[in-house]
């Protein structure tokens, strides 16, 4: 008989099917409170080769008795992505989930948890930049956090930014627009989502956003990312962040330090969710880089959902053990 445990295997199909925005948005609010505890050890690596590369992000969550690590890889255009979870306290694996839609989906739900907190049970009407798959999550999360009378969506491509219209009004049953211009995205919300590309250039000023209420930014992500111009930072009357690593690992905030706005004042999202918003006065900024509790977390609650519903394949663990001395 196998002295092996046995581990569970969700494939892309399985994580569809579980992701609901409350599990998603459980797991951003459960792993933002972990950020702002501290009782975590994280870290990463990357490799390139001549026509691949590989990622792998990894972290201890001791609270929950985890760790894990996320990898994913690029052979040309083709990328695949991994999450592997174990017992902290025993290296039991507990399973192995499909990482494509990990990313996005958790991105989305964190910043969705900072908009809930914001909004307050209040209506929102929302405007997007962006008409990639990280909007096409960002709205998703956003419709099932809060109530959402209305969105408009600028991208600078015709044919998306209406694609997107189109495709998301079915989808989340909601009206969505698409914008000629990015002032016309931008009037009239209460929220602005950010989900770009961009990369060198910054687009948004203080004075395009003087009227917004929340600004959920999720594109930059590196120091050469650039959404939003140093300014905005400046003018905000407070920045909330999802991981400290936010405030010198994304462009838009290296600028911003070089300005008059002070990093250590922002304020983490586990933070700010055990605040009341009250009548927040100015524009709050939420600016997201991500990081890989948030992976981990958001898997965790997927295999706990697929061991409710059954889902899943169940199978020996391949590893074997060894006692080292």
């Amino acid at each position: 008989m196998s002295d092996y445990g046995q581990m569970l295997l969700l494939n892309g199909e399985d994580v569809d099917r579980l992701a609901t925005m409350p599990l998603a948005l459980a797991a951003a609010e459960e792993a933002a409170r972990l950020v702002a505890r501290g009782n975590l050890v994280t870290g990463r690596v990357q490799v390139n080769g001549p026509v691949a590369w590989m990622r792998v992000l990894a972290g201890m969550v001791t609270d929950l008795d985890l760790l894990g690590y996320k990898e994913f890889h690029r052979v040309g255009r083709d990328v695949r992505y991994h999450v592997h979870l174990y017992r902290e306290s025993t290296g039991e694996m507990l399973g192995v989930v499909d990482g494509r839609r990990i990313t996005s989906l958790r991105t989305a739900a964190t910043a969705a948890a900072a908009i809930k907190h914001w909004a307050g049970g209040r209506a929102v009407r929302v405007g997007l930049i962006g008409s990639g798959e990280e909007a096409r999550e960002g709205l998703r999360a956003m419709a099932g956090a809060v109530d959402v009378t209305g969105a408009a969506v600028f991208s600078p491509t015709q044919a998306n930014r209406e694609a997107f219209a189109d495709e998301m009004s079915v989808e989340v049953g909601l009206p969505v627009v698409a914008a000629s211009s990015q002032p016309d995205a931008i009037a009239g919300c209460d929220v602005l989502y950010v989900a770009t590309s961009s990369h060198h250039e910054p687009f948004l000023h203080a004075a395009d956003v003087a009227t917004v209420g929340l600004l959920a930014a999720i594109g930059s992500t590196q120091p050469v990312h650039r959404e939003l111009t140093g300014g905005v930072f400046v003018a905000a009357a407070r920045t909330v962040v999802d991981t400290p690593d936010a405030t010198h690992e994304s462009g838009d905030c290296i600028e911003a330090a070089s300005l008059r706005w002070e990093p250590a004042q922002a304020m983490l999202l586990g933070d700010y969710l055990r605040q009341d918003p009250g009548a927040d006065a100015g524009l709050t900024i939420f600016k997201s880089v991500g990081s890989v509790e948030q992976d981990l977390v958001l898997a965790y609650h997927l295999l706990t959902s697929a061991q409710k519903s059954h889902s899943g394949v169940t199978v020996p663990d391949v590893a074997s053990l060894r006692v080292m001395r």
